[in-house]
């Protein structure tokens, strides 16, 4: 029986904050800390799904989205997300014509729908830059291959207390020089509870945190029903899945902009 969301979520946060006083720290430079690293992310991997995980093409998800006013929930909006990896994906929020935002990338480029205004947008190259990058911080694209990439270098960083007597195992993924992902696993189940990473913003640099909570298998895949973001340990949204379906058919056109807004379906 899976604990409460209220329960889960505080126990992740009770670890962030005595994680300076009962971390379990690897030596970065001892070669079994890489063997054990790789051992934890096909452990992660099996608890996932295993090659069901790893082999699915496209991805089709529904459910709520609720973004965050300086750490408070604000109104949910329903959205369904079409994924073709690797990297094409169509994000639609709102049921209504004159309420939803359609946002579609295929790799660099993309564009944007704003059913409010009524506008039909070229994404900008910064833009399909941002989707690039967040991809690189994905979840199921890390575990998915993302660690194996020429470059990457992945290693058993330590131990995280997340309640007495429980620890959460660690895992360091530097996929460049200044980027560094820091993977923790359930020491039970070896599912994902949090990806923990520093990326640069329009302030400097700010810490950022997704939590993992309330997993369910979908098509013979455990994914989590719960997904919470964080930045400078304020939370900023949370995704609440509804239905996960794998390797359903999704039209080449889902993707194609659109001559007109009229022609927005």
């Amino acid at each position: 029986m899976p604990r409460p969301v209220s329960i889960w979520l505080s126990l992740i946060l009770l670890a962030i904050l005595v994680a300076p006083a009962s971390a379990q720290k690897a030596d970065p430079d001892d070669p079994k800390n890489a063997e054990r690293g790789a051992e934890l992310i096909r452990a992660a991997i099996g608890a996932r799904g295993g090659a069901r995980y790893l082999e699915f093409k496209t991805l089709t998800a529904t459910g709520q989205y609720t973004p965050f006013d300086k750490g408070m929930s604000t109104i949910p909006a329903p959205f369904i997300d079409y994924i073709v990896y690797p990297d094409k994906e169509r994000t639609e929020f709102g049921k209504k014509k004159k309420d939803r935002r359609i946002q579609v990338n295929v790799g660099a480029t993309g564009w944007i729908y704003d059913g409010e205004v009524q506008t039909l947008k070229d994404q900008n190259e910064k833009q399909g830059r941002e989707f690039l990058e967040n991809l690189e911080y994905d979840l199921d694209r890390l575990l998915r291959g993302g660690w194996k990439e020429p470059g990457v270098k992945a290693r058993f960083a330590g131990r995280e207390e997340t309640r007495p007597g429980e620890r959460a195992d660690v895992v360091a993924i530097q996929f460049k020089q200044d980027r560094t992902v820091y993977l923790w696993l359930d020491g039970h189940t070896h599912l994902p509870m949090g990806l923990i990473y520093e990326r640069p913003d329009e302030q400097g640099v700010s810490k950022n945190e997704v939590r993992f909570a309330q997993y369910v298998t979908y098509d013979g895949v455990k994914f989590p029903n719960i997904v919470d973001f964080y930045r400078g340990g304020v939370q900023v949204s949370r995704i609440n899945y509804e239905n996960i379906q794998l390797n359903a058919p999704i039209p080449e056109a889902l993707f194609a902009k659109p001559a007109s807004v009229k022609a927005i379906k």
